[in-house]
């Protein structure tokens, strides 16, 4: 589809070659030191300036805390592992600050596995200076939980600020944050967790210096365990989650070709232009372990009009050949090569979708024709659905409960499944 090359045009623009480095610094535990071999991450890091490149040979290392230098390549030759973890026994204060590796500014992660326990993140990504780049190619970050901390905390009867319910709950495998004109690029990536495996957020006022903030996902694939602190299931995953602050420019979430196994989560209404061509993908809105809380939100859509995922796989855009406005949320039926509105005396076969966005008449709108879209997004349909219940059309356009109609059903978490619509 045109959209995805679109993607792949996007893609090919803003992911440059990589240019020379200034040095190449060799991280080798076999190898003797020298003044550019070293034994650790650690020391060639405190060496290392911007554009040198950190060659790591295979092996496991155990480290943490790694701060990477504002313009820094870290890349490994083989299989490299880099494992940070904390006792299980650990303050709140050294828990929350303290990640296997810290990349705040421009760098460039390669060929690497890195895993976090009783930790913040294995890669923690935020409080940059704003524009700057960083690559994320074929690397894979694990984080194993904090749920010891946990167990330990309440064996021990420890009490606040370090209680059991007090322990750190989001464990990201990739803890992301952009400030003004960032731009964060990742290829062929794998993120793992018991709750988030790769998170994101913006931040405030990104008009009034850079401008918006651009992360890019191509190929990747992320898996959540759906796993409270204590290890018990919540019953959903969210292997990706979006937070949303006020930057008041028009950020960007490109996810092409990506693999989830659970929900693309929403936390706090969003104020991102998200574009993702996976099939079948389901949202919801949740804190996912924001402020130590597990918190349905899905009422924020509806002070969230404007937003909805450009998803190629089962959004078309149509022109409307009727003689009245579609309203957003509205039926919208198959009328000669465009569309018009829907109501219950039309036959379902030409059922086309959910119109994202008010359409006017000669003018063309975004229309949802399969998949998974929430419940607020359709027109008349505010209270909680049973799982499993029909929706039919009524006499406006808007959507009503109908154990007849073949044209959606409610799944799980609110989503509603439409139909493919007939190409008759």
């Amino acid at each position: 589809m045109c959209n995805k090359i679109l993607f792949l045009v996007l893609f090919s623009m803003i992911m440059p070659a990589t240019g020379a480095f200034s040095r190449v610094l060799i991280v080798d535990k076999q190898a003797v030191k020298s003044e550019v071999v070293y034994h650790c991450i650690e020391e060639a890091l405190m060496e290392a300036v911007s554009g040198d490149e950190i060659l790591i040979h295979e092996g496991i290392y155990r480290e943490k805390a790694l701060m990477v230098p504002d313009g820094v390549s870290l890349k490994g030759l083989g299989s490299v592992t880099i494992q940070g973890e904390l006792p299980p026994d650990v303050s709140n204060r050294e828990l929350e600050s303290t990640s296997t590796i810290d990349l705040f500014q421009n760098g460039r992660l390669e060929n690497l596995t890195v895993t976090a326990k009783n930790m913040r993140y294995p890669v923690h990504s935020d409080f940059s200076n704003g524009n700057t780049r960083q690559e994320i190619i074929n690397c894979k970050f694990i984080h194993y939980g904090n749920h010891e901390v946990y167990r330990y905390r309440l064996t021990n009867k420890a009490r606040v600020p370090d209680a059991a319910n007090e322990v750190m709950i989001v464990q990201s495998a990739w803890g992301g944050g952009t400030m003004a004109g960032d731009k964060r690029f990742f290829r062929g990536c794998y993120f793992e967790s018991p709750l988030r495996a790769f998170s994101t957020h913006n931040n405030v006022d990104f008009d009034k210096s850079f401008g918006a903030s651009l992360t890019v996902l191509m190929d990747c694939e992320m898996v959540s365990h759906g796993l409270n602190i204590d290890g018990t299931s919540l019953g959903f995953t969210t292997p990706v989650v979006i937070q949303s602050l006020q930057s008041n420019s028009p950020d960007k979430i490109i996810m092409t070709d990506c693999r989830m196994n659970g929900y693309l989560c929403f936390q706090g209404a969003s104020t991102f232009e998200v574009y993702c061509n996976t099939p079948e993908l389901k949202t919801i809105y949740n804190t996912a372990g924001g402020s130590k809380q597990i918190k349905d939100q899905l009422f924020v859509i509806s002070n969230d009009s404007d937003f909805y995922i450009s998803n190629p796989t089962q959004v078309r855009q149509f022109i409307n050949l009727g003689n009245m406005t579609i309203g957003r949320g509205k039926a919208v039926k198959k009328e000669d090569k465009g569309i018009s509105l829907m109501t219950s005396k039309d036959n379902e076969r030409l059922f086309q979708g959910v119109a994202l966005q008010d359409i006017p008449p000669g003018q063309k709108g975004d229309v949802q024709q399969s998949g998974y879209l929430l419940r607020p997004y359709f027109s008349g349909l505010s209270e909680q659905l049973e799982k499993g219940t029909r929706i039919g059309i009524d006499q406006t356009g808007s959507f009503i409960i109908d154990n007849k109609s073949e044209i959606a059903i409610v799944s799980d978490n609110q989503n509603i499944y439409l139909m493919a619509p007939s190409n008759e």
